[in-house]
């Protein structure tokens, strides 16, 4: 089993359609998940699904998103 420390993120599942919930998306992005909260209500952020008062992020959506905040300076913004 891995232990995950607070540096540390799990790798994103293979299948881009898995769904990983609110609570859970830190683990994968090592932000905290009032982080997310914040950033939906910004309209930043991986893009997510609200199902029945559920937020969910698909896996595919967070690692495509994950690759577009690849910078190569701290000078520009995108």
């Amino acid at each position: 089993m891995k232990v995950v420390t607070k540096y540390q993120t799990l790798p994103l599942p293979s299948d881009d359609d898995i769904l990983i919930t609110a609570k859970a998306i830190g683990l994968y992005t090592g932000m905290a998940a009032q982080t997310h909260t914040r950033w939906r209500h910004e309209g930043c952020g991986p893009p997510f699904l609200k199902l029945g008062g559920r937020v969910l992020y698909r896996a595919g959506d967070v690692r495509q998103w994950l690759r577009e905040q690849t910078r190569t300076n701290t000078v520009t913004d995108g």
